[in-house]
């Protein structure tokens, strides 16, 4: 036990995790969780055909995954909310879904393959680099590189074009290729927030997601060209020791 704490503890910055209440899923069964499958744990009395669903929905994920990266090395397990009171017990309010090291929480309005999806991204990312390479790699990147394998809506390509329609602010690339650190990630996500899409939500409205969409876009057009030889080069390289930036060519 203090040994798989410790290595949890050790992922915990890496995944972004500012809260302790992550060490809970070492012990989910005992935290509101109950156990589907060896990689899929769910709120108690979630129902089966969500259960089932859930299940089908990391099939689907795993196959999306594979086909950007050519094969899939990570086993994340998935843990999946049913309401927002787990899911601020687990520390992830205000999210779709989120990952500490190779295990994934999913809110109440993230339980689909695309968040499973997204999420995966950043566990296979973490399995395949080193820890030099990782902190490297720029988190405007690593995001942009999950919203592309999610294919999810919200932060889709049209999307794209919708935030272009409407005029709605977003980073330019130069302030994008900035976005390095985690925390310049998360201030670049509080200044192009207004904090409205629950209510968006609710009145049937399109959310504004222009951080997110903008990295998508952006990955998703480098891509096109570079394909999953090139995404693993670069992987490759970057675990040699290269900077991000002598590699990445847009």
């Amino acid at each position: 036990m203090r040994s798989s704490l410790l290595a949890l503890c050790m992922i915990l910055p890496l995944s972004g995790c500012s809260q302790l209440k992550a060490v809970k899923f070492l012990a989910p069964q005992s935290f509101g969780f109950v156990q589907v499958s060896p990689n899929l744990y769910v709120e108690v009395g979630t129902d089966r055909a969500t259960q089932t669903r859930l299940q089908d929905d990391m099939l689907v994920a795993e196959k999306a995954l594979g086909t950007v990266y050519g094969s899939v090395l990570s086993k994340p397990v998935v843990h999946a909310c049913m309401t927002e009171q787990c899911l601020r017990s687990f520390g992830g309010q205000g999210t779709f879904a989120k990952a500490y090291g190779n295990r994934i929480l999913l809110s109440p309005i993230g339980l689909n393959w695309h968040f499973i999806a997204h999420e995966w991204s950043h566990a296979e990312m973490i399995k395949r680099l080193g820890f030099r390479a990782w902190k490297e790699m720029p988190q405007w990147f690593d995001e942009g590189l999950a919203v592309m394998v999610s294919e999810a809506p919200v932060h889709s390509e049209a999307h794209w074009q919708y935030l272009q329609a409407q005029h709605v602010a977003h980073p330019s690339r130069e302030e994008l290729y900035s976005l390095r650190s985690l925390s310049a990630w998360n201030a670049a996500g509080t200044r192009y927030s207004d904090n409205k899409n629950t209510e968006r939500r609710a009145r049937g409205e399109t959310e504004i997601h222009s951080l997110y969409t903008t990295a998508g876009h952006e990955v998703r057009t480098w891509f096109q060209q570079a394909g999953t030889a090139n995404l693993l080069i670069l992987i490759s390289k970057l675990n040699e020791g290269n900077k991000f930036d002598a590699i990445y060519h847009p």
